[in-house]
């Protein structure tokens, strides 16, 4: 009887577990997370902001006491900022410069929004974001969708006075999404994009051979081609009039 009874216990016991696994990750629940996961966005925007710099900063040569008194200290950075962050989800952050992955939650954002400060600019930077279900769902860590994102590096060649009449130049930009260049490239690009060889991608500008050449030259290149519409055109004009000849006599006669 004590047997029957723990058979009965264990059976029933049984099915109330395979009824809670089945609620775990209904297909319902499953929708829902996915569509709020791919709702997730990520973004990021460059901002200005003062600071108190440390002893070791060195002000800007050939300034006066009262302009050292008055002078503020300024950094640029991007703030990475992921979006639409619900109870139900946490993301991973992994930065491929710093080789760090963190994680966030809702409570590490305002309002559902996780922002994250980058402030070394001397990189072109890969984020990767992964959404994963929290812990307040059903089904918590189950891996739901990932974002990218890559922020620029900031080209200190854009200080340079080369840069004056150049600024659509790409290597101009105050920031760049691709590798810089050397000083010396930079300038024989400069002085090429200066001069219309090359365009503001920085590709060759190749000129049209036809119409430097002009079109004496261009019929002298083409010779056959030119003889032989022209031939065409003759033969087709005779041709023409001795119809029109024939049909004016026909109607005579």
């Amino acid at each position: 009887m004590k047997k029957l009874k723990a058979f009965l216990f264990t059976l029933v016991l049984f099915f109330i577990s395979s009824s809670y696994v089945y609620a775990v990750c209904d297909a319902t629940e499953t929708n829902e997370l996915n569509s709020l996961a791919v709702n997730v966005s990520v973004d990021y925007e460059a901002v200005t902001e003062e600071y108190v710099p440390d002893e070791s900063f060195n002000p800007p040569d050939g300034m006066t006491i009262e302009e050292m008194e008055n002078y503020v200290v300024t950094r640029d950075l991007f703030l990475i900022h992921i979006s639409n962050i619900t109870e139900d989800l946490y993301v991973t952050v992994e930065n491929d410069v710093t080789g760090e992955t963190n994680t966030y939650y809702y409570d590490d954002s305002e309002n559902g929004v996780i922002t994250i400060r980058q402030e070394d600019l001397t990189s072109i930077t890969n984020y990767t974001v992964t959404v994963y279900s929290s812990d307040a769902t059903n089904c918590p860590n189950t891996r739901l969708a990932t974002h990218y994102l890559t922020t620029p590096m900031y080209n200190y060649l854009s200080e340079y006075d080369e840069c004056e009449g150049a600024e659509d130049f790409y290597l101009c930009y105050e920031y760049l999404s691709v590798p810089i260049v050397g000083f010396d490239d930079f300038m024989s690009l400069v002085e090429d994009y200066k001069a219309g060889k090359v365009d503001n991608n920085g590709e060759e500008i190749v000129p049209d051979e036809d119409e430097e050449k002009g079109f004496l030259e261009f019929l002298s290149d083409h010779k056959a081609i030119v003889i032989t519409v022209c031939a065409v055109i003759v033969v087709g004009g005779v041709l023409v009039t001795v119809i029109i000849v024939k049909k004016r006599r026909s109607k005579i006669v």
